[in-house]
């Protein structure tokens, strides 16, 4: 029961009881029986406390509804309190996100700036690495080659003949001779 329905509830009865009381005194005012000013009064204490006996129950059930709804209002307004509460750490926490949103572009730019100098470190690197093979392999031509000399040396040095003696001695411009191997 809302608390609307239970003050109306409340009001009606109340009004209800005042309208009764107000007839009954017409009544009583207008009655061709003239009671004593004692009668009168014992009539009207009665009917007071009829009408308080009726209305009691209703009354107590508005009161215990009003004070249930007083009770919910009051952790409702707790709750509130501790929201607004929440909302205001909420609002601090926000105002460090925008401030590290504000730096993000920043660091975007470096994030950036070091990638660019990364490929830019990369592509030397694989124009060292291609350069180090070009002169890896110059080297090692240069290195068969010179083993090849060298084995055509020692081939030709073995095909060389030494001096042969000629029969007619060392004196004669014929005496000796030198045999050189052609390739």
């Amino acid at each position: 029961m809302s608390a609307i329905t239970a003050y109306t509830i409340h009001s009606t009865a109340l009004r209800k009881a005042q309208e009764n009381a107000a007839i009954r005194e017409e009544m009583l005012a207008e009655s061709s029986f003239k009671f004593a000013e004692e009668e009168k009064e014992q009539f009207v204490s009665h009917m007071t406390s009829g009408v308080q006996l009726m209305v009691r129950p209703a009354e107590e059930a508005i009161l215990a509804k009003t004070q249930e709804i007083v009770d919910s209002q009051s952790q409702l307004e707790k709750v509130l309190e501790e929201e607004a509460a929440r909302m205001e750490a909420a609002r601090g926490a926000l105002s460090e996100v925008q401030q590290i949103m504000m730096r993000v572009p920043v660091y975007r730019q470096k994030v950036l700036q070091i990638k660019k100098e990364m490929a830019n470190i990369q592509r030397r690197t694989s124009k060292l690495s291609s350069k180090s093979l070009q002169l890896k392999a110059a080297r090692d031509k240069i290195l068969d080659n010179e083993r090849q000399q060298a084995a055509r040396f020692a081939k030709l040095e073995a095909r060389v003949v030494t001096t042969t003696p000629t029969p007619g001695g060392s004196g004669s411009p014929g005496g000796s001779k030198v045999a050189v191997v052609k390739e």
